[in-house]
């Protein structure tokens, strides 16, 4: 059950004020340690008479427990640049308010698998000297 365009956009002019306009919508799917946490659509809005941001973020999850949504909206704001940092910040802020700690090993500024979680952004696989175990 997802939410519409019109839904999502009501959603970030209600929340964060201006006027939102569709640019595209991102298909996203997160992992951690190697199993799916949150897979969707990440609609991109340009937002026109936000102080704060020029692009917001916004898509539905289901309500756990219950046959309804959420609508969850974000901001552009570092270290929130795009759609996956958005969904992982959001994933990050659940975990906070249900258990008191972000149990994700990784931050909006990194990437790379689980097991990698200090990796900086753009550091391949295939770097062996840098792995850790190996000498180098």
């Amino acid at each position: 059950m997802d939410a519409s365009k019109d839904e999502l956009k009501q959603a970030v002019e209600k929340e964060h004020g201006g006027t939102a306009t569709h640019a595209l919508a991102v298909p996203v799917n997160e992992k951690e340690r190697g199993q799916s946490i949150w897979h969707g659509i990440v609609h991109v809005f340009n937002l026109a008479g936000n102080a704060k941001a020029k692009r917001a973020y916004a898509w539905s999850t289901p309500v756990e427990g219950k046959d309804e949504k959420r609508i969850v909206t974000m901001l552009q704001i570092a270290p929130v640049n795009g759609p996956i940092e958005a969904v992982r910040a959001a994933l990050a802020a659940e975990l906070q308010a249900k258990h008191g700690h972000q149990d994700v090993n990784r931050n909006a500024k990194m990437t790379g698998s689980p097991h990698r979680s200090g990796a900086p952004a753009g550091r391949g696989p295939s770097s062996p000297s840098k792995q850790r175990g190996r000498g180098g």
